[in-house]
C-alpha cells in the first residue's frame, strides 16, 4: 500500500480483501488455529447431548447432525471475518467492478497470481472463499474424527494444527511436485493456481474443489464408521 501511494495509484476495497485472506501467515498461523480451536470441543456429548442422541435414535443422524453444524460454524466464520474486513475498508476505500491500478501493476503485493487478474474482482473473491470455507471443513471433519476417536478434544484440535503447520512447511519449502499436490497450502491459497495457464505447475481451481471434495467425503466416512463404534452412554462412566 506505501508503494500504491508513492506512485499515486487507486485502490479499491478488494484489494483489502486480498491483502488479507490471500496473506498465508494469516491464514496458517491465525485464522486456520483459530478455527480449529473454535471447534474442536463442539464434538464431544454432555449429558444432555447423550439423551439427545437417544432421542434421534441414529448414528448416522447424528453424525450428520453434527457435519451440518460444523458447515453452519464455517459459513458464520467466513462471514464475520469477511464482514469485518469488508466494513472495515469500507469506510477508507471505494467498491468498483474492476481490479485497481494498484493491483494491476502491483498484483503479488496484494497477494494475488497475475493471471488471477482476467477475471472479474467478485469472481477472484468467491473462489477465494470457496477454497478456504472448504479447508476449514474439511479440517474441522479431522478434528471430529480424531475427537471421536480420543474422547478428547485437545487430541482433534492437536492434529488439525498439526495437519496445518504441515502445510506452511511444505509451502516454505517448496515441497517439488508431484508431492505439493498432496498438501492442503495447495489447495488452500487462491494465488497458487494456474487460472487457465498450461504451462504453470499449479493446479486450476476446479481440481483443488475435486481435492477437498474428495478429502471430506474420505473423512465423512471414517467419521460415520468411528460414530457407530462409540458408546456415548457409558464412555464417561
Amino acid at each position: 500500500m506505501v508503494r500504491t501511494r508513492n506512485y499515486e495509484l487507486s485502490s479499491n476495497s478488494w484489494d483489502a480483501i486480498f491483502s488479507v485472506f490471500g496473506n498465508s501467515n494469516l491464514i496458517f498461523f491465525v485464522l486456520n488455529p483459530l478455527f480449529l480451536y473454535l471447534v474442536s470441543d463442539m464434538f464431544l456429548e454432555s449429558g444432555i447431548g447423550q439423551l439427545a442422541l437417544l432421542r434421534v435414535g441414529s448414528r448416522r443422524r447424528w453424525w450428520l447432525s453434527k457435519t451440518l453444524i460444523l458447515g453452519l460454524a464455517v459459513l458464520c466464520y467466513a462471514g464475520l471475518n469477511v464482514g469485518i474486513v469488508a466494513m472495515v475498508a469500507t469506510f477508507v476505500l471505494p467498491w468498483e467492478n474492476s481490479w485497481s491500478q494498484a493491483v494491476l501493476q502491483y498484483p503479488q503485493e496484494f497477494n494475488l497470481n497475475p493471471d488471477a487478474l482476467i477475471i472479474s474482482p467478485a469472481s477472484a473473491a468467491r473462489w477465494l472463499f470457496l477454497l478456504l470455507s472448504l479447508g476449514w471443513f474439511g479440517m474441522g471433519l479431522l478434528v471430529m474424527c480424531f475427537t471421536l476417536l480420543s474422547n478428547h478434544h485437545l487430541v482433534g484440535f492437536t492434529a488439525g494444527v498439526f495437519v496445518n503447520f504441515s502445510g506452511l512447511v511444505a509451502l516454505r519449502a517448496n515441497l517439488p511436485l508431484p508431492y505439493a499436490y498432496l498438501s492442503i497450502h495447495q489447495h488452500l491459497l487462491f494465488n497458487l493456481h494456474s487460472f487457465g495457464d498450461i504451462t504453470t505447475p499449479y493446479p486450476s481451481l476446479p481440481t483443488s474443489i475435486y481435492y477437498w471434495v474428495l478429502w471430506c467425503s474420505i473423512l465423512l466416512m471414517v467419521g460415520f464408521k468411528l460414530a457407530r463404534t462409540q458408546d456415548f452412554i457409558h464412555r464417561e462412566q
